[in-house]
């Protein structure tokens, strides 16, 4: 197994930084991840663990960082669901430019948002992994930031203090949100195969987005409600980590 650090550049020329790992004989299948809000590519350093035994089980890995955030370029106030989509869309084309096998996504949070919103729309797309990801964006987002939300929708930038410092949001976050519609996102993910995988202890986003995406997806979907669990599996990672590869294993990783 061996990893690489690269920098991707997406459609507004800015540079993504990626980290993509590879095993050491072709690869089986291909795996894009996609992090969460305010999060980054190293998901607090367990990307490495997951990266090196999905190698040793014959998948590559590709974990960037949407523009502003991490070691990309931008600037974070400017997020929106639409401009990371198409961050996580220029990164596909990157990925499968160079690896010719069955695609994932894999989000995490608000990256699994984006990874619905991508999966809609593209074939290459042959299976979904989502965790602790919200589909009611409005109610999720609107009680996280009750106050700076509503600024948001009166066209104003907020200032948020979160476990990692303060940061500034522009209103185009909050107006982007009601341009998209999850509920037509999911159904377009038709007889892909879906690992939805999330806390019932979850403080941020409710595991009842969880049990909507069960219910909606049915038979094609494998859900995990995990006891004991918060939004970041602080102490459980490696359970969420476990059902991954084993799911992985059984639709991708099968010896041809």
């Amino acid at each position: 197994m061996s990893w690489d650090k690269v920098f991707i550049p997406n459609r507004e020329g800015k540079r993504l930084a990626a980290l993509v790992f590879e095993p050491e004989d072709r690869a089986r299948c291909l795996v894009v991840a996609a992090h969460g809000f305010r999060g980054s590519k190293e998901n607090g350093g367990r990307i490495y663990s997951l990266g090196q035994k999905l190698a040793e089980r014959g998948g590559s890995l590709v974990a960037f960082d949407f523009a502003g955030s991490g070691e990309s370029e931008g600037d974070f106030t400017q997020v929106t669901l639409s401009g990371q989509a198409n961050d996580l869309k220029d990164v596909v084309d990157w990925a499968c430019s160079r690896v010719d096998k069955p695609l994932v996504l894999l989000g995490r949070s608000f990256g699994g948002s984006t990874t619905l919103v991508e999966a809609s729309k593209d074939e290459r797309v042959r299976g979904v992994v989502l965790w602790s990801t919200p589909v009611f964006l409005v109610e999720t987002f609107s009680a996280m930031m009750p106050e700076q939300f509503e600024a948001m929708k009166k066209g104003l930038e907020v200032s948020i203090t979160d476990d990692w410092g303060e940061f500034r949001l522009g209103p185009g976050f909050a107006a982007d949100l009601y341009n998209h519609n999850m509920v037509e996102y999911i159904s377009g993910l038709r007889d892909r195969p879906v690992l939805i995988v999330h806390g019932l202890k979850d403080e941020v986003v409710s595991p009842q987005n969880a049990r909507f995406l069960g219910e909606a997806l049915r038979e094609n979907a494998e859900v995990h409600l995990v006891e004991g669990s918060d939004h970041r599996f602080t102490t459980s990672h490696e359970i969420r980590e476990n059902l991954t590869l084993a799911w992985l294993e059984r639709h991708f990783l099968k010896e041809a």
